[in-house]
């Protein structure tokens, strides 16, 4: 006799774990915004940087939608007023001066409040698949972080006025 197929236990998040998936991604979103205005306005040097920075934050977006929905959540991947404010500042910011890797403390602040994000989250979900999930993609952007500052010597800087 064969036992029958175990189905998957159904896991949904209660509300206050939405409001904080939710504000995750808000967060990427943001993030996402940014980087892609930087990709369009940052020196040559340092594109690359934003770049990579980019393309991890469209794909979390992503997955971060995928989960909220897989949750019971409903998820908008669209930019958000966060995402518009920071393309606004990043643009003044080029018409002034140069983006460059002097925005590599930027950088890091604003990807620190990503990852308390992600801590936030983490510690409110049970075990399950989507909680590893999230602590993949914040071992993802820690490891951007440390790849990116261990290559930061040879990123072009714009002397600071004293």
């Amino acid at each position: 006799m064969k036992d029958a197929p175990i189905e998957p236990k159904a896991i949904t998040a209660s509300p206050q774990q939405l409001d904080l998936l939710n504000h995750l991604q808000a967060r990427s979103i943001g993030a996402r915004g940014w980087f892609e205005e930087m990709v369009e306005k940052s020196d040559p040097a340092f594109r690359f940087v934003a770049v990579r920075f980019h393309g991890l934050h469209v794909e979390q977006v992503q997955r971060l939608t995928s989960l909220i929905t897989a949750v019971g959540g409903d998820a908008d991947p669209s930019d958000n007023m966060s995402a518009a404010l920071k393309r606004a500042g990043l643009s003044v910011r080029a018409v002034f001066g140069d983006i460059d890797g002097d925005m590599m403390d930027r950088i890091r602040e604003s990807e620190a409040k990503v990852l308390a994000g992600f801590t936030e989250v983490i510690k409110a979900m049970e075990p399950s698949r989507y909680r590893d999930e999230l602590v993949q993609m914040q071992a993802e952007l820690q490891d951007l972080l440390q790849a990116v500052q261990s290559e930061e010597r040879s990123l072009p800087e714009t002397p600071k006025e004293e």
